[in-house]
């Protein structure tokens, strides 16, 4: 797909919808393009452990849901205040692969979408969801793991818009080591990245605050606080 995790993604995902719904047709499908980049991997997941799909059919699959997605009015009747965004892909995909299970002739899936992730299998089949997860967990993991990616990359890419790439490399260290349960210390940074412990303070709160406004722009829905979403995010992981 355009754009990839180096486009710009805007305050909310529903400004994104918005575009998708009323804009011409270059900016609707851009709109709905950048949606799915975030969306392909759950869904891809649920066609392939939920539908019982082997690998090589579940990406024919996810590519046509993601062309129906693209050619079809799907959005006419989605709006904030009616729930949220997840959710309104699931249940689609859900009477999109009901459709396609009763149309025994439907013709080969695709429809010129190409999702660039999805074009070599084995990374994406070497790291499968949990399988002791139930279906709701899997999709939630697999969205908020994408999301948490996209935030990962926009940010990095900001980062060495504004001549700051040691920045987000003092960032990335801390976050990686951080998820893994062994956070490094100030002091260790500090020493690492030659920076006083006021600098690393400082760049490490600025960029988090960056980061959770990034993530959280995939999830505003319009009906969850900010702090809502940063528990739903947090349940979603200790599940």
């Amino acid at each position: 797909m355009e754009g990839g995790a180096h486009a710009r993604f805007p305050s909310t995902c529903w400004a994104v919808i918005r575009d998708a719904q009323a804009g011409a047709a270059a900016q609707r499908a851009a709109a709905l393009e950048r949606l799915l980049s975030v969306y392909w991997r759950p869904i891809y997941w649920t066609i392939r452990l939920d539908w019982n799909e082997p690998p090589e059919e579940a990406r024919d699959l996810t590519q046509g849901y993601c062309a129906a997605f693209l050619e079809r009015d799907l959005l006419h009747d989605v709006a904030a205040e009616r729930g949220r965004f997840r959710s309104f892909v699931k249940a689609t995909l859900k009477h999109w692969m009901l459709a396609h299970r009763r149309d025994a002739s439907a013709q080969k899936r695709g429809g010129g979408v190409r999702i660039v992730a999805l074009a070599d299998l084995d990374p994406v089949e070497a790291d499968p969801p949990d399988a002791g997860h139930s279906p709701e967990q899997r999709f939630e993991r697999q969205l908020m793991r994408a999301i948490l990616g996209e935030a990962l990359a926009e940010l990095r890419a900001a980062c060495q818009r504004e001549g700051k790439p040691d920045h987000f490399e003092l960032f990335h260290r801390f976050y990686v080591l951080e998820a893994s349960g062994a956070a490094p210390s100030y002091a260790d940074l500090a020493a690492g990245f030659a920076l006083s412990l006021h600098d690393v303070k400082n760049r490490l709160a600025a960029l988090r605050g960056r980061f959770r406004n990034l993530v959280l722009g995939y999830l505003r829905d319009g009906l969850s606080s900010d702090a809502d979403l940063i528990s739903e995010v947090r349940a979603v992981f200790t599940s």
